[in-house]
């Protein structure tokens, strides 16, 4: 009998603590993104490119794309928006290099689209090199620190006040699978990405009551033309686990952050393994939805076990010993 009550107490009180921490700053419907200002890192290619096309097409967004390789732009451009240049504007710029050379680009943005203010920005420029940490240069670590963190800090200062100015914003920073799990080969990559996390964290607390919401992405291994070149000189040891998960397509990958940074949720995650990666990692994040909370506590036990026994093919990966001989020969 006091086993009934004792559980019936503790069904109660889980039940007022979910009511109590129902979301308190997720937005109370679902963004409409026609003649919204986008602005996209690293859009020239990719999932970024992904990203500028279907908001142009199928949501009539605005976007400005900011990449470094202007011919690669003006290829964008003429692919996504032949005949739709006034919604479409592509800038050059190193958004890792210079605070004031972003700052500017965003100004100039902005009067390109007709002085509208910045709604959305999607931090999505990032580099990566598939090489263990004693191959990686110094030089090479600090281009990925550039690029993958200090890029979306350059962008985001530079865009914030443009985003209180409208009176709202969503900020998506675009991480990784390997920004939620070391990975063999990415010590530069998997640093900078896991970086992120920290800084959407913290953000998202200090900018609730400007009606600004973050979302931070985890896509795994994504069918781009960035992904096909660094697999042909990757370790031996990296490509057989990427194999273990396959690669998904950047229209997918570009539809499901939309809809996540419409909703302003604060985590996107692709199948089965970004679900378990999710509840792992999930830790002090802010909670959007109260199913998305129970999810994460009646899995966590599951998940760790299941990734556990994923840890395990990836470490006998690297402990193979023909992969050791054919080091050595």
């Amino acid at each position: 009998m006091w086993i009934i009550i004792c559980a019936a107490i503790v069904i109660f009180i889980f039940f007022v603590l979910l009511y109590l921490l129902r979301p308190v700053y997720r937005p109370e419907c679902l963004l409409n993104l026609r003649d919204v200002h986008v602005v996209i890192t690293g859009g020239s290619s990719g999932i970024g490119k992904e990203l500028a096309r279907q908001l142009l097409n199928e949501h009539q967004a605005r976007v400005t794309i900011l990449a470094r390789n202007q011919q690669r732009l003006d290829e964008c451009q003429q692919d996504i928006a032949p005949d739709n240049k006034e919604r479409l504007c592509c800038l050059s710029v190193d958004v890792g290099q210079s605070y004031a050379d972003v700052e500017k680009a965003i100004q100039q943005a902005c009067q390109y689209h007709g002085n509208r203010p910045v709604s959305i920005l999607i931090n999505n420029a990032g580099i990566f090199y598939a090489r263990t940490f004693e191959e990686t240069t110094a030089d090479d670590f600090e281009k990925m620190v550039r690029i993958n963190y200090l890029g979306v800090v350059f962008c985001t200062k530079a865009c914030l006040a443009s985003m209180r100015q409208h009176g709202s914003g969503r900020i998506v920073l675009v991480s990784s699978q390997a920004g939620q799990i070391g990975v063999y080969g990415y010590t530069s990559y998997c640093s900078t990405k896991f970086a992120l996390k920290g800084l959407a964290e913290s953000l998202q607390m200090e900018l609730v009551r400007d009606n600004i919401y973050v979302t931070v992405a985890y896509p795994p291994d994504t069918d781009t033309p960035g992904f096909a070149e660094e697999k042909k000189t990757m370790p031996i040891e990296t490509q057989l686990i990427n194999d273990t998960s396959g690669v998904v397509s950047a229209p997918d990958v570009a539809k499901k952050i939309i809809i996540s940074t419409q909703k302003g949720s604060f985590s996107c995650w692709f199948g089965i393994n970004g679900f378990l990666l999710e509840c792992l990692t999930s830790g002090a994040q802010p909670i959007t939805s109260i199913l998305e909370l129970i999810s994460q506590c009646l899995t966590i036990g599951l998940a760790r076990i299941i990734i556990v026994g994923l840890l395990n093919t990836f470490y006998s990966i690297v402990t193979r010993k023909s992969l050791k001989n054919n080091k050595t020969k």
